[in-house]
């Protein structure tokens, strides 16, 4: 089982109450925190040990300001670093628990923390299935949000991460759909939003509920979208559902019309189905293209003719607006 230490409890203190590291010690009672966080490693399985954890935080009272949701927080972290996920559902049965906690009253809380907890079998938090079916680009973008929180010395995997992931897959098809959003003013906004860790984490960087909801939701676009392998298009469509996101907040505050990108996608995505689509079915009865590896490289030329014929089309279009603007007509 993996534990967290203090800077961890810190760097979610940090992200809940929406202020900088500095501040977050100064709203800690660091000695509270650091005797819950003993006594968790003196627990058994990793229910008992959620259950310590959640008890000691919100009856020790460490953080000034939303505490439960501190402690909440914090347990969900601790889950999601050891391969699980926490159901928080009904929510007004977390309430009683947690009311019963702050009264004093800690019998059943590991009861009720083994009912919900859901221990999976892969590094993602997913059953392995789902992973396998990312194409390379997806798989890239998520090795990338790997290193986006360890650069920031998260000790999370979120949804802004998975943002500066996809961008920063300049191969894949939803980087050239964020193509006017750059790395760096991401970046710059979500230290701004969420801060910089106090340091870069060691070994496997787990996943937020948040997070592994997108990669859920992605998978559902997929095969909403007829497909039966996630790519990078996919990922942006589970991103752009999760509307409360880190993610989404940066895209807005960049300007980014939301509605405007998930339209373009989901066109993108059709434009490609059907290509592939004509291009296996024009090449099935070819005995010189029967192999996949000559149907693929047929595919990636006309794929590549596609993402230049967009070029060209947004080129027009902008030099449409350009004569309208100077009352040229262009259609004349």
């Amino acid at each position: 089982m993996r534990h967290l230490d203090l800077y961890d409890v810190l760097a979610v203190a940090a992200r809940v109450l929406r202020c900088d590291s500095d501040e977050a010690v100064r709203r800690t009672n660091l000695d509270t925190v650091q005797r819950v966080l003993s006594d968790v490693r003196r627990t058994g399985g990793l229910a008992e040990a959620s259950a310590a954890l959640l008890a000691g935080l919100v009856r020790g009272r460490p953080f000034d300001g939303a505490n439960r949701v501190v402690a909440v927080a914090v347990v969900l972290q601790f889950t999601a670093l050891n391969h699980a996920d926490l159901r928080l559902e009904p929510v007004a049965e977390v309430d009683e628990v947690l009311d019963r906690i702050a009264a004093g009253d800690a019998s059943g809380v590991a009861d009720f923390v083994r009912e919900r907890l859901d221990e999976f079998d892969d590094w993602m938090g997913r059953r392995v299935g789902m992973y396998e079916r990312f194409t390379e680009l997806a798989r890239k973008v998520v090795i990338l949000a790997q290193e986006e929180a360890r650069q920031l010395n998260h000790s999370y995997i979120g949804t802004e991460h998975v943002l500066l992931g996809l961008i920063g897959t300049a191969e894949g098809g939803a980087s050239k759909l964020l193509a006017a959003t750059s790395a760096s003013a991401v970046r710059e906004l979500v230290i701004e939003i969420v801060g910089r860790g106090q340091r870069s984490p060691d070994g496997f960087v787990p996943f937020t509920p948040r997070a592994k909801a997108t990669l859920e939701d992605s998978y559902l676009e997929a095969r909403r979208l007829g497909s039966e392998d996630i790519d990078t298009e996919h990922l942006l469509l589970g991103l752009l559902k999760d509307t409360d996101g880190v993610a989404a907040q940066v895209l807005s505050r960049l300007g980014v019309e939301i509605d405007a990108v998930r339209s373009l996608t989901e066109q993108r995505i059709d434009r490609r189905k059907r290509s592939r689509t004509a291009v296996e079915a024009m090449v099935a009865g070819d005995p010189d293209w029967t192999t996949y590896g000559r149907r693929h490289h047929l595919i990636a030329e006309l794929h590549a003719v596609l993402d230049e014929n967009e070029r060209l089309h947004e080129q027009v279009a902008k030099l449409r607006d350009l004569l309208r603007k100077n009352d040229i007509d262009p259609d004349l």
